[in-house]
């Protein structure tokens, strides 16, 4: 289903918010690429976690997977098979975090590079904090299912530092479901509320010093400078179209078509905003090329050969002719350049 972009700050998710619901669905044997086919997203978007996707359409697809498997709580039964692995980029950075304090203040500031459109907040009442969940999207189940999941994954977190008797004293759901929230050990104790609007959970003041108990860490591998985690989303058009063409630039998925359907929207109505704007689609191509070659050339001791097949180039006297036409030197001339700047001593 494509759909007309209508000028307002564009709301993303990361692909790899989706993906771990993806996982779980196969998990329990879903008909997954149904869904995605009748959720107007391609499969292909998952393989690169840090793409994005609509968030409209993603909701679409959590309503289409609730119906699907027949459950309304496919958001909580995600957060309590979530791994730091399946929170991408997200999850390593918060991986860093030596309080339950740095976590939660880390965790939202970086929040808005993960989604646009949902947000997450403290707030203080007396010895207690709150943790707060809202979706800029009309309450629906949808909705609930992303509330709940980010609310029930920092409420893991909470538990894993205070102890495994721990509990929110209090949560509030935003959202009435047809069924209650089922019996779990993280929520076991709290005093559970739906609907009234707001979605939060209660956390002693107290706890929020103490320091994490995250037992063995994964190894957090050397950052991509290229890579757009930890960057805040973009809301419009133009830089979200060279973000996605960033990050499909690896899969050799960086075709018009591809990158519109990628976005919920026909390559003649991409086209067309974008020319509205005074763009083009192969100028944002070119600008994205030209941005992760750049990076290659400075950080990396990649071949230039590889760095023009990486990049989409039928050879590498191609990738050369548009490099320097662009920048004024070889790709092999501005690499020998950058190597001969010896940094001054301090």
């Amino acid at each position: 289903m494509h759909r007309r972009y209508s000028g307002a700050p564009l709301r993303l998710v990361r692909a790899s918010s989706l993906a771990r619901y993806v996982r779980y669905l196969q998990l329990i044997g879903a008909p997954v690429g149904r869904l995605l086919e009748r959720s107007g997203i391609p499969a292909m978007l998952l393989h690169h976690p840090e793409a994005v996707l609509p968030l409209e359409t993603a909701l679409r697809f959590l309503e289409i997977a609730c119906r699907s498997v027949g459950t309304q709580q496919l958001g909580l039964e995600v957060a309590l098979e979530l791994t730091w692995k399946g929170l991408g980029a997200y999850g390593q950075m918060l991986q860093r975090a030596r309080t339950l304090h740095q976590y939660l203040r880390e965790g939202i500031a970086a929040y808005d590079g993960l989604i646009t459109g949902q947000r997450v907040w403290l707030t203080e009442h007396g010895e207690e904090l709150r943790f707060h969940v809202a979706n800029a999207n009309p309450p629906g189940i949808a909705t609930y299912q992303a509330e709940v999941e980010t609310l029930v994954v920092t409420i893991m977190k909470c538990r894993e530092t205070a102890g495994p008797g721990w509990s929110p004293r209090e949560i509030h759901l935003g959202y009435r479901t047809a069924e209650p929230l089922p019996d779990v050990e993280p929520l076991d104790g709290s005093r559970i509320l739906r609907g009234g609007g707001e979605t939060y959970f209660t956390i002693p003041r107290n706890l929020s010093a103490q320091r994490l108990r995250c037992g063995a860490r994964l190894p957090i591998p050397a950052s991509d400078p290229a890579s757009p985690a930890g960057r805040t989303l973009p809301t419009g058009l133009r830089d979200t179209v060279q973000l996605q063409i960033e990050n499909l630039l690896l899969l050799r998925a960086h075709h018009v078509d591809t990158v519109a359907e990628t976005l919920s929207m026909s390559r003649r109505t991409l086209q067309r905003l974008l020319a509205d704007q005074g763009l083009s689609y192969s100028r944002l191509l070119a600008e994205a090329r030209l941005h992760r070659a750049v990076d290659w050339l400075e950080n990396t001791d990649k071949p230039v050969g590889e760095i023009a097949f990486d990049l989409g180039y039928s050879d590498a006297s191609n990738f050369t002719r548009a490099f320097r036409r662009q920048i004024g030197l070889s790709p092999k001339a501005f690499r020998d350049a950058r190597e001969k700047v010896v940094p001054l001593d301090r």
